[in-house]
């Protein structure tokens, strides 16, 4: 099998997608935790435009998900335009995604950050307890 995947390729995309990993994290879904991974596996560049991502199933099976969880993670990547879905040929990295974009990086900075306060009022911290641990953790 190793065979086959170092003859098309796959081998390092079958690594670094086995490093996938769910979370037991109540305030983030599972198809969530899979997006953003796959959405940080693409942006750092260790997924590039044209390798393959696994099959529905496949990950599914992987994860220990349903398949329904797979699809909707696939879906959501594909309307951000990070991922193109070919029918037979499978899921893709798409090919114009740019990592570099300064704009989108500094507003995706922005979401992450906000999601991540989001969480820690959720979770029934003050905007003082944030701050002051945010300041002691910067130093």
């Amino acid at each position: 099998m190793d065979r086959l995947f170092q003859l098309f390729g796959l081998s390092a995309i079958v690594g670094i997608v086995s490093d996938l990993v769910l979370t037991v994290d109540p305030d983030l879904a599972p198809f969530q935790q899979i997006m953003d991974q796959f959405r940080t596996l693409i942006e750092s560049g260790h997924l590039r435009a044209g390798d393959v991502l696994p099959t529905v199933r496949q990950l599914a099976n992987d994860l220990s998900v349903a398949p329904n969880t797979v699809a909707r993670a696939y879906a959501e990547l594909q309307e951000e335009g990070l991922v193109i879905s070919d029918g037979r040929r499978g899921t893709r990295v798409a090919a114009d995604v740019r990592t570099t974009d300064r704009g989108k990086r500094t507003h995706k900075l922005h979401e992450a950050i906000a999601q991540f306060l989001q969480t820690l009022k959720h979770r029934g911290f003050s905007e003082s307890e944030i701050s002051t641990a945010l300041r002691r953790f910067s130093r």
